[in-house]
């Protein structure tokens, strides 16, 4: 079997996964975003996917995962920055 790779998915989850240099960058579940002519969003947890063309609805192809410590500091900078304005 021969599995595809999704080298703009790769780069998502390095710079995301990248806190030091990155740290600005803030994630919400199901908020979709643009990269590479391509629509991505993360589920709860900081599962990566593509969104399929095809359909509008959630499902697409799954490309990869932020680690537990990662998601919770890229959702929890994001409300911290709501609640501060």
């Amino acid at each position: 079997m021969n599995k595809l790779r999704d080298d703009t998915a790769e780069v998502i989850l390095k710079r995301l996964n990248d806190t030091e240099n990155y740290p600005e960058e803030t994630l919400a579940p199901y908020e979709r975003f643009t990269e590479g002519g391509e629509i991505y969003y993360f589920t709860p947890g900081g599962f990566l996917y593509r969104r399929d063309a095809v359909t509008e609805e959630i499902g697409g192809y799954f490309c990869g995962y932020l680690t537990d410590k990662v998601w919770r500091y890229r959702t929890s900078a994001r409300q911290a920055r709501r609640e501060a304005a």
